[in-house]
């Protein structure tokens, strides 16, 4: 596994809030973009989609879309429900707040 790194940019605020509006970090390959420091939790999170990325490489863009369509499809939350992001969020429980 290569190493991560996660870059803090405060601007990326606004421009995630208008497609998210609670969101914190988008990862891509092994690269974390967040716009304020991370919680151990938080962090969880954005390795989990690290590892994720590493599993599925250039298609994980693509099937990370497909889950979210096929959440919304089945008259769920695109994001909420997404498997990718359900599998983050399990990643991330039992870690120090």
């Amino acid at each position: 596994m290569r190493t991560h790194r996660v870059h803090i940019w405060p601007w990326l605020r606004r421009p995630g809030a208008r497609v998210l509006p609670n969101w914190l970090a988008i990862t891509f390959g092994h690269r974390i973009f967040a716009w304020r420091l991370m919680t151990d939790g938080e962090l969880a999170h954005e390795m989990a989609h690290v590892r994720q990325w590493e599993q599925h490489g250039w298609r994980f863009p693509i099937l990370y879309l497909a889950e979210s369509l096929r959440a919304r499809r089945s008259g769920r939350r695109w994001y909420h429900d997404n498997r990718f992001e359900i599998d983050a969020r399990e990643a991330s429980q039992g870690t120090i707040a």
